[in-house]
């Protein structure tokens, strides 16, 4: 799927020089996180931005070393060549203050290569008199600098002109979003979720490795299914505030319950070679407070020992509280049964958007309410009407100031039985 054709700046260079506090400088809010330890940005990040009402997408990229052979930083290098590849330029960030270092010389040579228009940002320089800190630079071979300090904001407009110039960067219109079906994906660190993003994608855009918490940042994705337009949204591994004492792990888990918030559909992954956990049932908790669609993806399912209909069993009896749920067997890594999902994920949207007919509520309310009501409150109940979707709220009008929880609950459950609200919280009032 394309987000149009906008054109496409990626922000590379040597780690802690910048790059994301340029990004969110750019993009105006703190889409990418940032912090004072090398190669904290691992997943390139994604965002649109805006400028004197021209838009154009900007890529975040992980601390760029060219000469990566092995492990996690290889899998680096591979994330910064594909944002590469993808861009129409490239933002270089150097530090101004640092000086000019034989990484520096050693990345600018691997981007020279690609062919792309290249932009060099000096960065740090707060004052206009640490100006003359940029000029070792120009042994790059360019012809003009941008001196700038992101995290000021100094230098940044001089910078964005030239590129709109440059690239020829012309006003565009709204573009549309409505209709976009939004996805979370979130669990406990190491589950697997950036693995199911990429078997859903079909492509290696999400960083994966056995490190626990690979992925420290949120990364948007946008694509196409069955004639819809989704958006992944893959999640750092949420753990308990109280067992976090970094400060970067305490931002990742911030950013993965803001993931929550502006989800349509959360997928709960379960690393179901270790069985469900109260963290766990916390988190569809959370999302079905929140008035999300949720659907539970218990993936390694291959790597289940023993009786796997006792476990599906011994998962009804955790989540009892939310018997509604619908779950997923998968094996991301293998994309095992992961063909299930976004079919499964489009009834739950559905369902969160469902609004039932005046006519049908009615002969709910006939031939439901009226034969079972409240104990001793016969027809106290006047009417039922539906008032909103995502999640779907339906009102009860009665003379009664209380409605006893067990007789809401009865009410919930017969709505379920009779309109399938499969994977969606179902918020029940009294008035």
């Amino acid at each position: 799927m394309e987000t149009k054709r906008l054109k496409v700046l990626a922000i590379v260079g040597r780690p802690n020089v910048g790059k994301s506090t340029l990004f969110n400088r750019i993009v105006g809010k703190g889409r990418a996180i940032t912090h004072n330890t090398p190669g904290v940005t691992r997943d390139r990040i994604y965002a649109e931005a805006e400028y004197l009402n021209k838009r154009f997408i900007v890529i975040d990229t992980g601390g760029f070393d060219p000469t990566a052979e092995s492990g996690l930083l290889s899998l680096l290098r591979a994330q910064v060549s594909t944002a590469i590849s993808e861009a129409d330029a490239l933002l270089f960030v150097v530090d101004g203050k640092e000086g000019l270092t034989a990484l520096d010389e050693e990345v600018y040579e691997h981007i020279r290569k690609a062919g792309k228009k290249v932009f060099v940002v000096v960065n740090k320089i707060d004052r206009p008199e640490q100006a003359f800190f940029a000029s070792d630079f120009y042994g790059f071979g360019v012809e003009e600098l941008f001196p700038l300090s992101a995290e000021k904001g100094s230098g940044v407009a001089e910078l964005l002109d030239r590129v709109i110039s440059d690239l020829s960067i012309s006003e565009t219109e709204e573009t549309e979003t409505d209709g976009v079906i939004r996805i979370a994906i979130v669990g406990r660190p190491n589950v697997g979720k950036s693995t199911l993003a990429n078997a859903l994608l079909g492509e290696e855009r999400f960083l994966t490795s056995d490190e626990p918490g690979t992925t420290v940042d949120s990364v948007d994705e946008r694509f196409v299914f069955d004639g819809r337009e989704f958006m992944i949204v893959d999640t750092a591994g949420i753990r308990r505030k109280a067992k976090i004492e970094e400060g970067l792990e305490r931002m990742g888990v911030q950013r993965a319950l803001w993931a929550i918030e502006r989800s349509d559909v959360v997928l709960l992954v379960i690393d179901a070679s270790e069985g469900v956990t109260s963290q766990d049932k916390t988190l569809a908790s959370l999302a079905l407070e929140k008035g999300k669609g949720v659907c539970l993806v218990l993936n390694k399912w291959d790597a289940v020992q023993g009786d796997k209909n006792l476990f599906l069993k011994t998962l009804r009896y955790e989540f009892a509280f939310a018997p509604f749920l619908p779950h997923v067997c998968v094996s991301a890594l293998f994309k095992k049964n992961t063909h299930e999902i976004l079919p499964l994920v489009l009834k739950i949207y559905q369902n969160l958007h469902r609004r039932i007919p005046t006519s049908e509520l009615n002969r709910f309310y006939a031939e439901v309410i009226v034969p079972n009501p409240p104990q001793g409150l016969q027809g106290v109940i006047k009417y039922i009407t539906q008032v909103d979707v995502a999640p779907p709220q339906i009102v009860l009008f009665c003379g009664a100031k209380k409605i006893k929880v067990h007789y809401l609950r009865f009410i919930q459950n017969a709505l379920r039985k009779r309109y399938d609200f499969l994977g969606v919280p179902i918020k029940l009032a009294v008035r």
